[in-house]
């Protein structure tokens, strides 16, 4: 190393290196020279380091790409089509985000952890879905909701969908998608309690709130990339409530008692808790679990 290297000198070199990089969005790219990695590696680790700097300049030079080069590409589209472009423009910009990474390595082994500031594939995926949701906010949700919808209805998942919302999930704006997850979800079993209760007996109305809590408490863990714990508590609100408060509904309005369901049908066994459990202490348990959550009688989400 030769001298003190300015950040201004040293970010100009980078930059250059970031722009080649950014051509993967176009599918056209060149490799980034020896100098432009050099360049960055001499400025994390002088003594006088701007690593600060760096971290913050990575974020901010690939959200200038993602709006200069992404979003135009998603002018226009709706739905399906949205969701093709999306798919596409993320995957070409993981593959650069892993070229760009090359120049800030250093900062996700020592820096980044040092801080407690949000990993480089973090930060990348918050440049990328913030300005994305910024902008097409309402195209996004709606077809990523729909895609949902679509396949709790039986028809298959599109194998980028996860990739999409995963990366979702790793970005700054992961309780803005949950959120609109969470409120479709509600929506979605509130429609369909109403027409359950009219179709079905009691105790199998009952036995369809269990087997959807289920695949609820699966699906959402699988796509919100969360334990399945915490799936299962965001569905006691957005799955069991809607379908609980149907169900408390009915039985008020046709006065059937406790005692009269409790002799035609008992729970043999609760796969969630692991326990016997009669229809009265079914009830109990979960109008318990949903006042210690503060959510019944809720459906808001935000």
């Amino acid at each position: 190393m030769n001298g003190h290297l300015s950040f201004e000198e040293g970010w100009k070199v980078l930059e250059q290196g970031i722009v080649k990089c950014s051509k993967i969005l176009e599918c056209t790219s060149t490799r980034p020279t020896v100098a432009e990695y050099m360049n960055y590696y001499e400025m994390a680790v002088q003594k006088q380091h701007y690593c600060q700097e760096m971290y913050n300049g990575f974020k901010t030079t690939l959200a200038d790409c993602v709006r200069a080069m992404v979003l135009p590409h998603l002018m226009h589209k709706k739905n399906d089509c949205f969701f093709r472009e999306l798919l596409k423009m993320w995957s070409n910009y993981a593959i650069m985000v892993r070229c760009v990474t090359g120049f800030f390595s250093y900062l996700d082994r020592c820096y980044v952890e040092q801080c407690k500031l949000p990993s480089l594939s973090d930060a990348a995926a918050t440049s990328f879905f913030a300005p994305v949701f910024s902008y097409f906010g309402d195209e996004a949700r709606t077809a990523l909701l729909t895609m949902i919808r679509q396949e709790r209805d039986g028809n298959n998942m599109d194998s980028g969908f996860l990739d999409v919302m995963h990366g979702i999930c790793r970005s700054e704006v992961k309780t803005l998608m949950q959120n609109a997850v969470l409120q479709d979800t509600y929506d979605y079993y509130s429609m369909r309690s109403s027409e359950w209760i009219v179709h079905y007996s009691l105790p199998d109305y009952l036995a369809k709130v269990q087997e959807s809590m289920e695949k609820e408490t699966n699906r959402l863990a699988y796509y919100l990339n969360i334990s399945s714990d915490d799936s299962f508590d965001l569905c006691l609100q957005a799955v069991n409530a809607p379908l609980m408060e149907t169900y408390d509904s009915y039985t008020r309005e046709k006065q059937i008692g406790g005692q009269l369901l409790l002799q035609t049908y008992k729970l043999t066994s609760d796969p969630i808790l692991h326990s016997p459990q009669t229809i009265e202490e079914e009830l109990l348990g979960r109008c318990s679990r949903l006042t210690l959550g503060g959510c019944s009688g809720s459906n808001s989400f935000d």
